[in-house]
C-alpha cells in the first residue's frame, strides 16, 4: 500500500481511536477503580501513537506518548484517576482531532513531515483549517443557522510589547460577547503560556453590523484586527461515515462507507426501479406481444432490484446507541458550564433504526436532554443537602412494543413545579382558572412557555419542547408524554413507528407548482445573480459551466434571461445540472412507508400521495441532469 493510502487510513482510524478513547474516559470518570478500562484507554493511545510514528506525524505522537504515560501510571498504581485528569484527557483528544481535521483538509495527500509546534498542536491549533468543534458546539452553531445569524472568524493580534497579554485578550472576549455568540476561541483560557494569548482567533455568529463587530475590539494595544465570513457548512459537515459490521464476516476486516457513496448507491438502485417501471408499462399500454422470456427476465430484474433495495436499507441501519454515543460527552460539557455535575446511561438502546430516523430522533432527544439539564438538575451542593449524589444522571431507555418504538428520557432533578407552570398557562390564557387538573403536555409545548424569566445561550425561550413536539407528530401516531414528581424528577416518553425510513426532500417553488427534490441529490444551492449564462454550439443554455434544466426540462439559451432567483444544483449518478427555481421552501421529512410516487406521462415529474391522501407538491426526478 502507498504511503497515501497508509495516511486516508490513519485518518480514518484517527477518528475512531478518538472517538472511542473519549467514550472510555466517560466510563472511567465514573468508574475510576477500573484497570480494564484504563488498559483499554492505554491501547487506544498506544495504537494511534503507532500509527502516528510510522507517518511522521510527530505532534499527535508526542500528545499520544504523554496520555500513554499517564495510563500506564494509574495502570501500576493504587492511585485513581480523577475528574481534573480527566478534563486534560478530554483536551487531548479535542487537540488530536483539530490536528486530523487540519490533515484531512490536504485531501489525504502525504506531504512528508507536519510541523504543528510553536504553540499549534500542543495548544491547538491556531488558525490553520478548521477546528472540528464538540458536539454541544455544532448544537450552538446549528441553532444560530436556524436564526438566521452569520457567522464569522475574527483574529487579532496584541503588540509585542503589551503585558500581560492573558488578562488582555480576556477582556476583549469579554467585551466581544456583549454583542455575539461565541462558539470556540483558539486557544482556550486557562492555558499558562502568556504568550499564547498575543494572537487569537474567535469563531462567533451574530446578527449585528460588522462595524460593531470592530469597534468591540478596536481598542488600544490590538495591532491587526481580520475579521473573516465562514459558511456554516464547512463547520457542519455531512460526511460521516458509517461501518459496514451487520452484513460481513465479524472476523474479517470492517468496511467504511460514506454517506455520499451510500447515497449514490441508493440512486443507481431508485433509476433501476423506475426503468423496470416504465418496461412493464410501456409492454401495458402498447398492447405489444411479447414473449414468456421477456416476462420472465422483466420479473426477475424486479426481484434483484428489490433485493438492491433491501441491501441499501441494511447498510444504513445503525443503533440508537451509535445514534447516542456522542450525548455523554455533550451532557457533561453542558452541566460543567451550568455549574453541575451529570452523567449519562443507556439501557435497551442497541435497536437498530435506520440512519436518518436516528439523526431524526438524536436531534429531537438532544432538546430535551437540554431542558433536563439546565431546568432539571440541582447543582452539587443542593444534590448533597437533599441527601443525593453530587452529579445528577440522565437515562435514556428504549424498548420495541408491537409495532412502536418507545424512548424515554429521564433524569433525578428537582422535577417540574407544576405551580409554577399552571401561573404562567393561567397569566398566558391557556387554562381555564377555575380548572383543577393542568395538562401539563399541553402548556409545555405551547410555543413561548418557559419557567425561566431570562433567557441565556441555552434555554429559556420557550421553543424547545415545541419544536420536540412538532417533531413527534410528523410520524403517523407519534406520541409525547410527560410524567414528573417533585423532588425525584421528570420522564419524558416519545412513541413513533418502529419499522420506518425516512427520506428527507427539499422543497421548492417553480411557478405556482411546488415540487419535492431528494435532498440526498442536491450538492448546494446558488442565488443566480452570483453567476453567468452563456451557451454551447448546440444552443444549450449553461450557468457557470453548467447545463440549466428548468420544470420542462433542459433549457434553451434565448434572448431573454431566465427569471428564477435561484438554483439547486443537483447530482444524480454521473451527470451534475442546476435546476432553476423561483423559491427555496423548506425540507420535509416523509416516511418511505407513507409515500407513493404516481409515474405517468412526464417521466421526471411524479405525482405524490402520502398514507393515500393526494400531496399538494409534485416529486421531482433528480434524473432530469441526465438528459
Amino acid at each position: 500500500m502507498d504511503k497515501n493510502k497508509l495516511f486516508n487510513t490513519f485518518l480514518s482510524d484517527g477518528e475512531s481511536f478518538t472517538t472511542e478513547l473519549g467514550i472510555i474516559l466517560l466510563k472511567l470518570e465514573k468508574q475510576p477503580e477500573n484497570k480494564d478500562l484504563l488498559n483499554q484507554a492505554f491501547r487506544n493511545a498506544h495504537s494511534l501513537k503507532s500509527e502516528a510514528s510510522f507517518l511522521k506525524q510527530q505532534d499527535i505522537i508526542d500528545i499520544t506518548h504523554s496520555m500513554e504515560s499517564l495510563f500506564d501510571k494509574f495502570r501500576n498504581s493504587e492511585k485513581v484517576i480523577d475528574s481534573k485528569i480527566i478534563d486534560e484527557l478530554l483536551l487531548s483528544i479535542d487537540r488530536i482531532k483539530e490536528i486530523l481535521d487540519f490533515l484531512k483538509l490536504e485531501k489525504g495527500e502525504l506531504k512528508g513531515e507536519t510541523d504543528f509546534s510553536s504553540n499549534s498542536a500542543s495548544r491547538g491549533i491556531l488558525l490553520e483549517g478548521t477546528p472540528l468543534l464538540s458536539d454541544f458546539e455544532k448544537i450552538l452553531l446549528v441553532e444560530s443557522k436556524e436564526r438566521g445569524e452569520k457567522f464569522y472568524r475574527l483574529i487579532f493580534e496584541l503588540e509585542n510589547s503589551t503585558p500581560l497579554k492573558y488578562p488582555k485578550a480576556y477582556l476583549l472576549i469579554s467585551n466581544l460577547e456583549q454583542k455575539v455568540n461565541v462558539i470556540r476561541t483558539i486557544p482556550s483560557f486557562g492555558e499558562e503560556d502568556d504568550d499564547l494569548y498575543g494572537r487569537m482567533s474567535i469563531y462567533f455568529t451574530c446578527s449585528i453590523k460588522e462595524s460593531e463587530i470592530y469597534d468591540s475590539v478596536n481598542v488600544d494595544q490590538v495591532e491587526s484586527i481580520k475579521l473573516v465570513p465562514l459558511l456554516y457548512e464547512s463547520f457542519l459537515d455531512d460526511s460521516d461515515i458509517i461501518p459496514i459490521t451487520n452484513i460481513i464476516d465479524s472476523n474479517k476486516l470492517p468496511v467504511k462507507i460514506s454517506v455520499g457513496k451510500l447515497d449514490q448507491f441508493s440512486n443507481y438502485v431508485d433509476e433501476l426501479k423506475i426503468q423496470i417501471y416504465r418496461l412493464k408499462r410501456m409492454k401495458k399500454f402498447t398492447g405489444q406481444k411479447t414473449d414468456e422470456n421477456f416476462n420472465l427476465q422483466i420479473d426477475s430484474l424486479s426481484e434483484l432490484s428489490t433485493g438492491l433495495e433491501q441491501l441499501v436499507k441494511d447498510i444504513s441501519m445503525v443503533t440508537l446507541e451509535d445514534s447516542f454515543r456522542s450525548m455523554g460527552r455533550y451532557i457533561r460539557d453542558l452541566a460543567r458550564e451550568l455549574g453541575k455535575e451529570a452523567v449519562l446511561e443507556l439501557e435497551g438502546c442497541n435497536i437498530k433504526v435506520e440512519r436518518r430516523a436516528g439523526e431524526i430522533i438524536s436531534e429531537i432527544i438532544l432538546h430535551i436532554i437540554r431542558n433536563s439539564v439546565d431546568h432539571g438538575l440541582e447543582p452539587p451542593e443542593i444534590r448533597n443537602s437533599l441527601g443525593k449524589t453530587s452529579f445528577g444522571k440522565i437515562k435514556i431507555s428504549a424498548d420495541r412494543v408491537d409495532d412502536k418504538l418507545n424512548i424515554v428520557i429521564s433524569d433525578d432533578g428537582m422535577g417540574i413545579d407544576t405551580d409554577r407552570i399552571k401561573e404562567i398557562a393561567e397569566f398566558k390564557g391557556l387554562i381555564d382558572t377555575d380548572k383543577k387538573e393542568l395538562d401539563l403536555l399541553s402548556v409545555l409545548t405551547h410555543p413561548g412557555v418557559s419557567t425561566r424569566d431570562n433567557a441565556n445561550t441555552i434555554s429559556g425561550r420557550g421553543i424547545g419542547l415545541d419544536l420536540v413536539y412538532q417533531k413527534i407528530k410528523q410520524f403517523e401516531n407519534g406520541e409525547l408524554k410527560i410524567t414528573t414528581t417533585k423532588g425525584e424528577g421528570t420522564s419524558i416518553m416519545l412513541s413513533i413507528p418502529g419499522g420506518f425510513t425516512l427520506s428527507t426532500f427539499q422543497l421548492v417553488r417553480c411557478g405556482s407548482t411546488v415540487l419535492a427534490v431528494p435532498y440526498k441529490s442536491i450538492e448546494s444551492t446558488i442565488e443566480t445573480d452570483q453567476g453567468s449564462y452563456d451557451s454551447n454550439n448546440e444552443g444549450y443554455l449553461f450557468f457557470n459551466g453548467n447545463p440549466v434544466f428548468t420544470i420542462d426540462g433542459r433549457s434553451l439559451s434565448t434572448d431573454r434571461t431566465p427569471g428564477e432567483r435561484y438554483g439547486l444544483i443537483l447530482q444524480h449518478l454521473d451527470s451534475i445540472g442546476i435546476f432553476l427555481v423561483d423559491e427555496i421552501l423548506f425540507k420535509k421529512d416523509i416516511a418511505e412507508e407513507r409515500l407513493t410516487l404516481i409515474i405517468e406521462e412526464n417521466q421526471y415529474l411524479y405525482k405524490v400521495s402520502t398514507n393515500n391522501i393526494h400531496a399538494d407538491f409534485m416529486y421531482l426526478n433528480p434524473a432530469i441532469v441526465t438528459m
